[in-house]
Formats: C-alpha cells, sequence, structure tokens
C-alpha cells in the first residue's frame, strides 16, 4: 500500500524515463501520478508504466496540467472548483474531469484534489507563521491573530463553499461513470477549502456518491502547530471515508520534507491510519535519494 508521488523528482529531472527509473529505484513500484505534467508528458508517463513495470496508486488533479491559458498561480491551482467566476469555475471541472479520465486510463482508483480558496485579499498566513518561527505562538498577538484570521474566512466563505458544491456534483458525476473516486484533501493554509468542518459537510453530501477523505500529514501537522485543529482528530472522525494519506514531514510549520527528518511523530500516525488505506510518500525537493529510501524502509515497518 506503499507508493510515492512524482512531486518529489520531476523538479529535477524532466526526462521521464529517467524520472520514473529514479523512482523506481527507491524501492517501490507504485506512484502517484502528479499535476506537473502537460499533456504530452503525461503520455510518456503512461507509455512507460507497463514496460517498467510501474503501477498507479493515485492521479494528483490537475492531470494533465491545463494548457489552454496562462496562469500564475501554483499549477495545482491553476482553475479554482471554488472559483465564484463561473467561467473558471466550468474550466476547473472540465480539467478536472480530464484527471478522471487519466485515472481510468492508468488502472487507478482515485484523483486527489485540493477543492479551492476562500478569497480573503492580502494574505494574514504570513503575519502568523512569521509570529510561530519567532516563537512568539504563545502569545497574545499570536492568538489575536489567528482568531481575526479565522473569523475573515468564516465570514468570506459561503459563496466559495457553494461553488465548491456545485463543480463536485458534477465532477462526481462524471466520475463514478469513470468508476473513480475522488478525494478530498486536508489542506495546508488555513484559508483553503475544505478546512476540518468542510470535510465533515463535504463528505455528509457526496460519501455515497463516490467523495473520500484524502489525509496530508504535513498539512495537518502545519494547522495543529498553529492552534487551528489537533492532528489526530481527522483520524478520529473521518478514518471511516479514508482512503489516502499523503505522506511527508514536518519542521515547525515547514512542510513536505522527506519522511524522517523532520518531527512528526509516524509511528503514532501509522496506527490511526486504516489497513486498507493508500499510503503515498510526497515529498518535495530537496529530499534525497538515500533520505527516501530510508523512508521507505521505516514506514514499510510500521
Amino acid at each position: 500500500m506503499l507508493s510515492i508521488s512524482t512531486s518529489w523528482n520531476v523538479r529535477k529531472k524532466f526526462e521521464i524515463k529517467e524520472m520514473l527509473t529514479e523512482l523506481k529505484s527507491t524501492g517501490l513500484n507504485t506512484i502517484e501520478i502528479g499535476y506537473h505534467f502537460k499533456p504530452d508528458k503525461l503520455e510518456e508517463i503512461i507509455s512507460c508504466l507497463q514496460p517498467m513495470g510501474l503501477t498507479v496508486s493515485s492521479v494528483h488533479n490537475f492531470c494533465p496540467c491545463p494548457d489552454d491559458a496562462p496562469s500564475s498561480r501554483h499549477i495545482s491551482n491553476y482553475y479554482r472548483l471554488s472559483s465564484v467566476d463561473e467561467e473558471e469555475r466550468k474550466k476547473a471541472v472540465e480539467w478536472t474531469k480530464r484527471s478522471v479520465d487519466t485515472a481510468h486510463r492508468v488502472g487507478c482508483g482515485f484523483v486527489v484534489i485540493h477543492a479551492g480558496t476562500v478569497e480573503m485579499g492580502e494574505m494574514p498566513y504570513n503575519i502568523l507563521s512569521k509570529l510561530f518561527e519567532e516563537g512568539r505562538s504563545g502569545t497574545e498577538e499570536f492568538r489575536q491573530n489567528r482568531e481575526q484570521y479565522l473569523k475573515l474566512r468564516k465570514q468570506n466563505c459561503p459563496p466559495y463553499v457553494e461553488a465548491v458544491k456545485k463543480s463536485l456534483e458534477e465532477v462526481l458525476s462524471y466520475a463514478r461513470s469513470r468508476d473513480i473516486r475522488i478525494g478530498l484533501e486536508t489542506r495546508f493554509y488555513p484559508n483553503e477549502i475544505p478546512n476540518f468542518e468542510e470535510v465533515g459537510y463535504f463528505l455528509k453530501l457526496f460519501a455515497d456518491k463516490g467523495l473520500v477523505y484524502w489525509h496530508d500529514t504535513g498539512h495537518a501537522q502545519a494547522n495543529d502547530r498553529l492552534g487551528i485543529k489537533p492532528h489526530e482528530d481527522y483520524f478520529k472522525s473521518y478514518a471511516d471515508h479514508l482512503w489516502g494519506v499523503h505522506i511527508h514531514d514536518c519542521k515547525g510549520v515547514e512542510d513536505h520534507m522527506a519522511p524522517f527528518t523532520g518531527d512528526i511523530d509516524f509511528k503514532k500516525i501509522f496506527s490511526l491510519i486504516p489497513k486498507r488505506v493508500n499510503r503515498i510518500i510526497e515529498a518535495h525537493p530537496p529530499a534525497t535519494i538515500e533520505q527516501i529510501k530510508i523512508a521507505v524502509k521505516r514506514l514499510s515497518e510500521l
């Protein structure tokens, strides 16, 4: 049940066969195909899977990456399922459906999504993270900034949550026709969707239509450290709906480190994960091949 995301080495190696060979050298033969690949590169990956003896655990939206218009956003949020601009929301749905097609083609059962963002103007997260990094998370200034941030999110969220609901209705209907489930991922920034309560809200609406929960260890740990929601609460509340976990380590609120190079207690985390659940190493550069191989060995023993 252990696999590795292409997000680890795609930034270092964009020759597809070389990238896949390095992924396989970690000791794993199953991968999650991430969101970095435009249609031509995705076709190359798909053509290599069977000859290289690789299988796919999951596909991360957007896969392929949109190539129909420029975007200044992070590639995983090229279009937002939460957008209140109907044209953009429809584009997000269209390209998510293409990710569903990709999952169907490679024979995996899941597409992982970033559901969107509550637009709040200038990001108050930067103030919060700076205070944390300065060791002031126990101060009244930190608490006030956090509560102001969360209050502002709550005030602004309704139209964006409604847009996600509308998008999921369309995406899930299509995904069911392809026998694919949609994984709703824990997010990093507190103004992103879903927060803890919204995970439950969307599962209540759509669990019987193919929506599942996809946990992210680094994202959840960072939010725990900011005092927003205890990490373990996600497992206590949503374990029955959990079908995938993105595994990466965290030091302070810096995430996507190789497992066992930060300070997450993975033995404790793994004790909370049901046996059926896909476990995907989602480290980013500069994690080294040596760190990944150690992580594979240690995670396999948990």
